[in-house]
């Protein structure tokens, strides 16, 4: 890659990672030995929970956590409409209804008044809630007290997408540990990568042991024998992926804390451009991604395409779930029922943020970005 590209993100692998992978390679065990064992073990030690069961990606843990469930067919599934859509994917393939709910327009993440409107239509619409999925967006936690109360009272239960938010704190505690599980991603965007792979969180012992079975073609060990005791898949980890994520663990707060000093940067040196909304600069906040948001007046895509000419990769954000083919309604008025996750759709524009930016990177997307918006 050419020293004058600001890539997007790029994966902070080093001579520790590489030895650590050459290693697990030379020994011959491949898959879920020693080093997923213990990558399961501090992610849950992180959490101060006593399970954490190591998946192949964070979809593949939705997934399974949607089965260790019971999800049921035809019952609704509320989820957040600006995420990526692995959450709804999954509902919809365990045969479950997606309804989606608005988020806010500052944080990104699900909108507790909206959620209560949009439980109040099912309602009365006759339709059974089974679950809601709480994402974390970019790494920064929703507001978990407000929902918990809402869900508690609904008795619906709750599933914590914390694929971006590894490490993400309230004051009443860790993102991941307020639902029934939380789930977690190690993709190369991530802060913490293994490639791919997951992990799910949960303090309950029968929710544990399903969904070590599942993950693993439905096995199970009874007085030393191998058994099926259901139908599972294949969603293991693999041991150099364990070995990778151990690795980066060891590190991980310091990457956490240059990550938090490069949104700390991109606020000084954007906090006065007119016509660009900063995301919030929260001590909790992980920060996965830098998303901004433009003014209506401006052309998201043509900023990104004017910001690469100079060198600089921007992207979308992320995606509004409800207006996506397999979701999007053909009615009007429900292509309109969330309109915050519309326009972040729109007009969302993530900036460059990873282990190799400096503050003379920084200064440079922003300057590019000032005189883009200038035009």
């Amino acid at each position: 890659m050419s020293s004058d590209i600001i890539p997007l993100m790029r994966p902070d692998i080093g001579p520790a990672e590489l030895e650590a992978v050459t290693r697990v390679l030379q020994s011959g065990w491949l898959v879920q030995g020693k080093e997923v064992e213990r990558f399961e073990q501090t992610i849950a030690a992180m959490h101060d929970l006593p399970y954490g069961i190591a998946v192949s990606s964070a979809t593949a843990g939705l997934h399974l956590a949607y089965e260790a469930l019971g999800i049921q067919t035809g019952k609704v599934i509320l989820i957040p409409s600006f995420a990526w859509p692995s959450a709804a994917n999954m509902a919809v393939r365990c045969g479950a209804e997606v309804v989606f709910v608005d988020v806010d327009p500052l944080t990104y993440n699900l909108c507790p008044k909206d959620l209560k409107s949009k439980i109040n239509l099912c309602k009365k619409n006759n339709k059974t809630i089974q679950g809601l999925v709480v994402v974390h967006e970019f790494g920064l936690p929703a507001d978990m007290p407000a929902i918990m109360s809402i869900t508690q009272e609904e008795n619906i239960w709750v599933i914590e997408d914390a694929a971006c938010a590894l490490g993400a704190k309230l004051v009443s505690g860790a993102v991941g540990t307020f639902g029934a599980m939380g789930v977690f991603s190690f993709h190369p965007r991530k802060s913490l990568t293994t490639g791919e792979g997951g992990c799910i969180v949960t303090k309950d012992p029968e929710l544990d042991a399903q969904l070590r079975s599942l993950r693993n073609h439905g096995q199970i060990i009874e007085d030393g024998q191998r058994k099926f005791g259901t139908c599972g898949w294949n969603y293991r980890l693999t041991e150099f992926q364990g070995a990778l994520g151990n690795t980066q663990l060891e590190r991980y707060d310091a990457m956490l804390t240059q990550r938090k000093q490069v949104a700390s940067w991109y606020h000084q040196h954007l906090s006065d451009l007119e016509g660009l909304n900063l995301p919030p600069l929260a001590e909790s906040h992980t920060w996965q991604t830098f998303m901004t948001v433009l003014g209506d007046t401006y052309h998201r895509d043509t900023i990104i395409a004017e910001m690469r000419k100079q060198g600089i990769e921007c992207s979308m954000g992320a995606f509004a779930a409800h207006r996506l083919d397999p979701f999007a309604s053909p009615d009007p008025e429900k292509m309109d029922d969330c309109p915050i996750s519309t326009r972040l759709l729109n007009q969302g524009l993530a900036l460059p943020l990873h282990a190799f930016m400096d503050e003379t990177k920084v200064k440079r997307v922003a300057q590019c970005l000032k005189a883009c918006l200038a035009r």
